[in-house]
């Protein structure tokens, strides 16, 4: 309970103990902003940058920009635990790796609001390509001449492909409040559409002959690898809740 009073305090003070008059966004100013997802499984990471140009107190060209990309590494088999005669196969690794990037350049129609908030509507296209893939090791002969020969073994590896490109357009609503001079937090939500097309499904394989033995069984068969496979697309309409804190500072 003293907690949670504590907390309610510091809150009513953020709110009231602060300029009045804080400024606002005049004409020529720069303005940068962070994006927080609170709610997510990191809430400290940053989901965003926001870049806005004021060509007056009314209106604003802005840009959202993200790039990010991660590899996760997991080791499928321990060094000896693929051969009990020759206890020298090497340890195995598998790589989820993705990447995204999205850019959304829009404009935005300012009003007065109050001396510390200012609403805003505004318009945006949304941009987005991702791509996926695991990359797993595998360790098996490649030479259908020495195939019970464990010392004529190699590491080969099979990728998995897959990505996606969007392209949409948000119409919005938000707004800006400003609690000290240039600094301002933020909310909005809107209405749009995107039409999501799926890049084909592929395998790559580093070496052939030894994925065709693998995959044979270890006979003479010789395997044509498999072809992509095709994903389609789809397309979306509906609200676009941004479920992210906006934080934000003036350049002036």
């Amino acid at each position: 309970m003293k907690k949670a009073i504590i907390l309610a305090a510091a809150a009513l003070f953020c709110v009231t103990g602060i300029d009045v008059q804080a400024q606002k966004q005049i004409g020529g100013d720069k303005n940068i902003e962070f994006q927080f997802a609170p709610l997510g499984g990191n809430p400290i990471s940053i989901s965003g940058i926001r870049f806005r140009t004021f060509l007056d107190e009314s209106s604003a060209f802005r840009v959202n920009f993200f790039v990010g990309s991660s590899t996760d590494k997991t080791v499928t088999s321990q060094e000896g635990d693929l051969s009990i005669e020759d206890p020298t196969s090497p340890a195995l690794y598998m790589y989820d790796r993705t990447f995204d990037l999205t850019i959304r350049p829009g404009y935005e129609i300012h009003f007065d609001g109050t001396d510390r908030l200012s609403p805003y509507i505004g318009a945006e296209i949304d941009f987005g390509i991702g791509r996926m893939s695991t990359e797993q090791e595998f360790w098996s002969p490649n030479d259908i001449d020495n195939v019970f020969e464990l010392d004529k073994n190699v590491v080969w590896t099979q990728t998995d492909k897959d990505g996606f490109t969007r392209i949409g357009l948000n119409l919005l609503a938000g707004f800006d409040f400003y609690f000290a001079d240039n600094i301002y937090l933020g909310a909005e939500m809107g209405f749009g559409f995107s039409s999501t097309s799926m890049a084909d499904s592929t395998v790559e394989f580093s070496d052939n002959a030894a994925w065709s033995l693998a995959a044979s069984g270890g006979t003479d068969a010789e395997l044509d690898p498999p072809a992509a496979i095709e994903n389609g697309s789809s397309f979306n309409v509906g609200p676009t809740v941004n479920g992210l804190i906006r934080l934000g500072f003036l350049i002036n």
